[in-house]
């Protein structure tokens, strides 16, 4: 890999906002919801083209001294991390304190959507690979991998470790494993704590 994620995480910043979903409410069970996208490299090795991959996140609204944020990453593969809000709402009370981050895998929901046509449709057919292969190209096509997704979530991470110093764990969930597990081969340093379920 050509890029340094350190270097490029820390000439970008998020932009939180309303979520630009509908359906997705502002505050949703104790927890304030927002959305940031971040433009990424397609290729980390080649950076002259981008995508965005986005990442929604669920604040406490009561204060808290504590500053701990947690990342789930979300199973699939295909599914993405915002679709998880209300169940991680449910399962993780605001009054814990925790700040919880849901990363899109890249392709995947809010981000740049691997789809087969103009409307993103997910059904596969001889034209969508036509499709594909017309947008991305084969060398583009293959850059929506796990190794990819895993220098995404290393930006991802730092980029908001850098206006929210504190301490960052991650859970992941079914496919979510394998994304945590690549990212722990590249970056095995970058966080002090993970879980795979």
């Amino acid at each position: 890999m050509a890029l340094n994620t350190t270097e490029y995480a820390l000439g970008h910043r998020c932009v939180w906002s309303t979520c630009n979903v509908t359906g997705y409410p502002s505050i949703y069970r104790e927890y304030k919801v927002d959305c940031c996208t971040l433009s990424v490299p397609l290729n980390y090795a080649r950076p002259n083209r981008s995508i965005a991959i986005s990442m929604s996140r669920l604040s406490p609204l009561q204060s808290t001294s504590q500053n701990n944020t947690l990342f789930i990453l979300m199973g699939g593969p295909g599914a993405s991390g915002w679709n998880l809000f209300q169940s991680a709402a449910l399962l993780i009370p605001a009054q814990l304190g925790l700040t919880i981050i849901l990363p899109d895998h890249r392709g995947t929901g809010l981000s740049t959507v691997l789809g087969c046509d103009d409307n993103d449709s997910q059904t596969i057919t001889t034209d969508c690979i036509t499709y594909l292969i017309s947008k991305w190209d084969i060398e583009g096509l293959n850059q929506f991998s796990i190794t990819a997704a895993a220098h995404d979530l290393s930006v991802q991470i730092q980029v908001y470790q850098a206006d929210h110093p504190g301490r960052i764990s991650i859970y992941a969930v079914s496919y979510g494993t394998f994304w945590l597990d690549r990212f722990l081969q590249i970056y095995p340093t970058l966080i002090p704590s993970a879980i795979m379920d």
